[in-house]
């Protein structure tokens, strides 16, 4: 239950970014405005920055990503992973049941990150 809970507040999340990057507006746009086939930097452009908003997860999530692999690609054995990117400042703001929350959180992006990780190094 709670695996699907997380995955429908993960798709959420999403959402909400994708709407508040104004997507859909930039869509809906590009979709109604006549870009022309022999203007081809128009039609570029217009493609290009909805390409970007589309495969932009978010910026958030890219900089974890790094940290990720940065732990995995270290010759060292990161016996805490999760203590390595806790964000200090977020962490210490919270009251007990939300540290524990934020960890929980961070531990699941973590296992998510990991296995994104690995499928891209072994190419599957």
């Amino acid at each position: 239950m709670t695996r699907k809970t997380g995955e429908l507040k993960k798709r959420c999340w999403l959402a909400k970014q994708r709407l508040k990057m104004g997507y859909f507006d930039m869509r809906r746009e590009a979709e109604n405005s006549p870009v022309r086939t022999d203007d081809p930097i128009a039609e570029y452009s217009v493609r290009n920055r909805l390409a970007e908003v589309a495969a932009v997860t978010s910026v958030a999530d890219e900089k974890m990503y790094r940290k990720v692999c940065e732990i995995l690609d270290s010759d060292e054995i990161a016996l805490n992973p999760i203590g390595q990117l806790i964000e200090r400042d977020v962490y210490d703001g919270l009251d007990a049941t939300g540290k524990q929350r934020y960890v929980l959180e961070l531990s699941e992006k973590f296992r998510e990150l990991q296995e994104r990780y690995y499928r891209e190094r072994t190419g599957t």
